[in-house]
């Protein structure tokens, strides 16, 4: 069977690019004083933590909301979707696989893929897709996250990833394939 996982953020959208060029005004609601909103916002826009003992925080929180926001309006690749279509329409199965919490945001993700017109088979959220896709027999992997792209195919999963400027201090050589266009992937994958 030809199955394949696909990331949803900087790989289906434009999430880094609409977290960095949002505009997040301070408000009462958030829970944080001004300085603590300012701190955490540029925190958050680095993809940097706040460091706390506990796995919810006031950072935390404030961090979900944030991501929320740009989930709901991140652009979806066009090139992106137009590759998901040939998947379908050449018999894979597409497991679309993001470390999104899915239960506080699996409708709206739902809802931005159908809107989107993205064809998947299942929606799962996984923190090491690696592992996920090893316990599932998911042999390949589109992801832009560094250590998918490092670790893959020592386990055994082919990884391939939109070529951004953060993957330039990866280490060389690497197994994962770069791409610049969705086109690319056609001849790496099997037939």
């Amino acid at each position: 069977m030809k199955i394949v996982a696909v990331d949803i953020d900087n790989v289906l959208n434009n999430f880094s690019d609409t977290l960095a060029g949002s505009v997040f005004t301070f408000s009462d609601s958030y829970g944080l004083s001004y300085e603590e909103f300012n701190t955490y916002l540029e925190l958050i826009k680095h993809d940097a933590f706040a460091t706390s003992e506990f796995l919810t925080s006031k950072f935390s929180d404030f961090r979900y909301r944030i991501h929320e926001e740009c989930y709901r309006s991140a652009q979806a690749n066009l090139a992106g979707v137009q590759f998901m279509h040939w998947l379908k329409n050449n018999g894979w199965k597409i497991v679309i696989c993001t470390k999104r919490n899915l239960r506080l945001t699996g409708e709206a993700t739902k809802k931005w893929l159908q809107n989107n017109h993205i064809p998947y088979d299942y929606l799962f959220m996984a923190l090491n897709k690696i592992v996920f896709c090893k316990l599932w027999s998911v042999p390949y992997l589109i992801d832009d996250d560094n250590l998918n792209i490092i670790h893959g195919e020592q386990y055994g999963i082919a990884v391939y990833y939109p070529i951004m400027p953060k993957h330039h201090s990866l280490p060389k050589p690497l197994t994962a394939k770069g791409f610049n266009h969705f086109e690319e992937i056609k001849q790496w994958l099997p037939k």
